[in-house]
């Protein structure tokens, strides 16, 4: 009886994978520290003096003027992730789709019951 295992390499112990054959070790990005007075999903916006100043506009809810310079940036800049940005910062003032057509179906009811009530009111029995 042989005192080697089966499936063990009959020369003795088995090579040790090359360096090549290795599978690498990922390395773990280093956590960027946030910046400071800016909104979380905006985090990952590039740095431009233009689009920080529509953030900080943003972050203190000075719609308005997030509406119309924002407009502005993305005519005019060239930068494709700055543009990119100022977009994502326009889409985030607009409202939800869905609460328009809401809002548009309560006050078609309220019409509805105003007119049926009207037309339909008990005259008084004498």
């Amino acid at each position: 009886m042989s005192e080697t295992k089966e499936g063990a390499d009959p020369q003795g112990e088995a090579e040790e994978p090359s360096e090549a054959a290795r599978p690498k070790k990922k390395r773990k990005k280093k956590a960027k520290a946030p910046r400071e007075g800016v909104p979380s999903f905006a985090q990952r916006f590039p740095r431009d003096e233009s689009l920080d100043a529509l953030l900080a506009a943003f972050d203190r809810g000075d719609y308005g003027r997030v509406r119309e310079d924002g407009a502005r940036l993305v005519k005019s800049t060239d930068d494709p992730a700055v543009r990119r940005a100022a977009e994502e910062l326009l889409r985030r003032i607009e409202p939800d789709p869905l609460a328009k057509y809401m809002l548009f179906a309560a006050c078609l009811l309220l019409a509805f019951f105003t007119v049926w009530y009207f037309s339909h009111r008990l005259s008084p029995t004498p």
